[in-house]
């Protein structure tokens, strides 16, 4: 890649990254529809370990994490997903 395509590719995702906090500082979560439910539950090892266990395995590979802008039935699985969500914004604005 080149550095005007890496520079640009830099600038959208930070952009990005400022809308999705934006969203999420506002409050405005719509609910997950149910393919969004089945995979954070499958996907994610949430019952068996922490957040912060998560991230430290496979956060550097999550550029583009969205399962915390919503709601979801279960408070435990919400609340799961958005601590690692939070945990993979510390870590962006870090870098």
């Amino acid at each position: 890649m080149t550095d005007a395509r890496r520079e640009r590719l830099e600038q959208l995702t930070q952009r990005w990254r400022a809308r999705h906090e934006a969203r999420l500082q506002a409050g405005a979560r719509p609910p997950a529809d149910a393919e969004r439910i089945a995979h954070a539950e499958a996907f994610f090892p949430w019952r068996r370990e922490t957040p912060a266990e998560y991230a430290a395995r496979y956060g550097a590979a999550m550029t583009g994490y969205t399962y915390d802008a919503y709601t979801y039935p279960d408070p435990k699985l919400e609340a799961w997903l958005r601590e690692l969500g939070e945990i993979l914004r510390e870590r962006g604005r870090r870098c």
